[in-house]
């Protein structure tokens, strides 16, 4: 009874693609080449808008391990828990280098108020099918009791080498000027 309800008021603000249209005569004719459709059912349309909105997305890691986005909100996190055997973790080969340490020196701003990341979609950066190689961009707000601060970036992630989930690769961030 829902799906109707949602339904309803599409119909009459798009119209029914099904109608007869009138031909410059005035007269209503069909289609005497086209195949009629098949009857749908309400579950069977939205089946299909949802398949044509969201193409199946084939990953280098298996489906339960924590997608891209996450690994990068976990090591965030652990930085800023100054959990540094946990971020360390994430990482390709167990230690982040120079990669990261702007997001470490974020810690070390004087009147830290509130530090916030939002991270984008992932984006491929290879050709290979599935991808091997991602960056989740990222933007950081640092809050301090003077000042707002804003970091833009990214992370690049790649299968760990037992492919049981993703590992971070590589890190850039750099202060964005107001």
């Amino acid at each position: 009874m829902r799906r109707a309800v949602i339904l309803l008021p599409l119909l009459l603000m798009g119209g029914c693609s099904c109608q007869r249209h009138a031909d410059d005569d005035g007269s209503a004719k069909a289609d005497a080449t086209a195949p009629a459709p098949a009857p749908a059912t309400t579950d069977d349309a939205q089946a299909g808008a949802l398949a044509t909105m969201a193409p199946a997305v084939v990953s280098a890691v298996p489906p339960d391990a924590a997608d891209e986005n996450t690994v990068v909100r976990n090591y965030f996190n652990a930085v800023m828990r100054r959990d540094h055997a946990a971020a360390e973790a994430l990482w390709s080969g167990g230690a982040a280098g120079r990669d990261d340490a702007a997001l470490r020196g974020l810690m070390q701003l004087p009147g830290v108020r509130g530090i916030r990341m939002e991270s984008d979609v992932p984006i491929a950066r290879d050709a290979a099918q599935p991808s091997r190689l991602r960056e989740v961009p990222v933007t950081i707000r640092v809050t301090t009791a003077d000042r707002i601060v804003r970091y833009k970036g990214w992370y690049r992630l790649q299968p760990r080498a037992d492919g049981s989930g993703w590992e971070i690769h590589g890190a850039s961030l750099q202060p964005v000027l107001d």
